[in-house]
């Protein structure tokens, strides 16, 4: 036990750190507005899209895609453009022509569904041939001091 109190509600509610979500204030960071009527989390519809858009994933996701412009921001890749000529759509399998968003500061088996680690600033658009080696860039380290004898 920390003798932190624990978080009355669905789990998701630790994983948002930028707002204390515990007290009746709108949850957006940028208002923390009273609650008015009926209201428990959020003082209006538009703010509570944009917790959304900053917080749960699939939003999260999909407005990443979209302020990249639908293309790789590593290599460029637009997989729209290679769809459009099957000659070169043959030379990559499904799955390379789709975009994957990477989270810059890894969820390392961290809750997913709603959590700060969406943020827009914390997400990056990767074709997939740029997110496998992202991915094995930063597993790289943990792997080879793992392997090496310890000196002694």
């Amino acid at each position: 036990m920390t003798g932190e109190p624990a978080l009355e509600g669905p789990a998701w509610l630790a994983e948002v750190t930028c707002v204390d979500v515990t007290v009746r204030l709108c949850r957006l960071a940028s208002c923390r507005g009273e609650l008015g009527g009926r209201r428990t989390a959020y003082c209006s519809d538009a703010h509570a899209r944009a917790f959304e858009a900053e917080h749960v994933w699939p939003e999260a996701r999909k407005r990443a895609r979209r302020r990249a412009k639908y293309a790789c921001q590593r290599c460029g890749f637009k997989p729209s453009a290679v769809r459009r000529d099957p000659a070169q759509a043959r030379r990559y399998a499904r799955h390379e022509l789709k975009l994957e968003v990477n989270h810059i500061v890894a969820l390392r088996g961290r809750y997913r569904f709603v959590s700060c680690l969406n943020h827009a600033v914390n997400l990056e658009v990767l074709c997939h041939r740029c997110h496998v080696a992202v991915t094995n860039e930063t597993r790289t380290p943990a792997s080879t001091a793992a392997s090496r004898p310890t000196p002694g």
